[in-house]
């Protein structure tokens, strides 16, 4: 997978729009059959531009998703603070943030790609919490699991509970302090 980091505005924007119209196809069909081509026309932007990025729209949507989690380190403080993650303060932004990228979410779920998802998750967790902290490696994996199901099972009910109602029960979760 090659896929160029570069974070000034211009490609951040160009970036997005590709993954926007990665979502706007596979409102339409399965992305198996999803074609660069259709890509880069609702995109409205070129074929080199599109490959100056990426190998193929699997690397593009893998991509999209990095700049969701960049802005998600940024405005969440776990850039300069990886100890905030399980603060339920924290819990509840992250239920709050990812809530303004919920259609990618839920479409990626809907279309059987859970894997971008969850192995971006892993990998996040694995890069920028692992090192800072005291804890096993399971156990990130247990926690970053359990908020993205939370998180989709509570987009796709409608958010029936409050962000912070669902923060909270994940936060006891894995917030008990007794031994067994």
């Amino acid at each position: 997978m090659r896929i160029k980091t570069e974070l000034n505005n211009r490609t951040i924007s160009t970036r997005t729009a590709i993954g926007n119209a990665i979502l706007d196809e596979l409102d339409k069909q399965e992305f198996s059959k999803i074609k660069v081509s259709d890509v880069i026309r609702n995109a409205k932007v070129s074929r080199m531009s599109f490959y100056r990025y990426y190998e193929n729209l699997y690397d593009a949507l893998c991509d999209y998703l990095s700049i969701i989690v960049n802005g998600y380190m940024i405005e969440g403080g776990e850039i300069n603070d990886p100890s905030v993650y399980m603060k339920l303060e924290h819990i509840e932004f992250s239920l709050n943030y990812f809530d303004r990228y919920s259609r990618y979410f839920l479409t990626l779920n809907r279309h059987g790609l859970y894997s971008v998802l969850i192995e971006a998750v892993n990998e996040y967790m694995m890069k920028n919490i692992f090192p800072q902290k005291k804890l096993h490696m399971y156990e990130l994996y247990a926690y970053a699991g359990a908020l993205l199901n939370s998180f989709l099972k509570w987009e796709e009910d409608g958010k029936r509970e409050s962000a912070h109602n669902v923060a909270l029960m994940i936060y006891r979760l894995f917030n008990h302090t007794e031994e067994l």
